[in-house]
């Protein structure tokens, strides 16, 4: 916590104990999911806990905490040539 405190997240993300698990919980089911469709184990995922994105249709004002779609991604295109 003190070591984030320094860091301007805005007021629509604050800093909270438990955010490092919150962060760890969204990636990690985006890049998981990512994985499962690379090695052919399912077609579809869905991660319930990433994508809180909060891009607004007037703007983009940025992620919410971890931008976990940009990891998933970069797994994907691991075994993709287009995502």
């Amino acid at each position: 916590m003190k070591q984030l405190e320094h860091i301007n997240l805005g007021d629509d993300c604050p800093v909270f104990d438990g955010l490092y698990s919150l962060c760890q919980t969204s990636a990690s089911g985006s890049v998981c999911g990512a994985v499962n469709l690379n090695n052919g184990s399912c077609d579809v995922v869905v991660n319930w806990a990433g994508g809180l994105h909060h891009a607004k249709r007037c703007g983009a004002p940025g992620f919410f905490y971890v931008n976990d779609i940009v990891l998933a991604i970069l797994e994907l295109l691991k075994h993709h040539d287009r995502v």
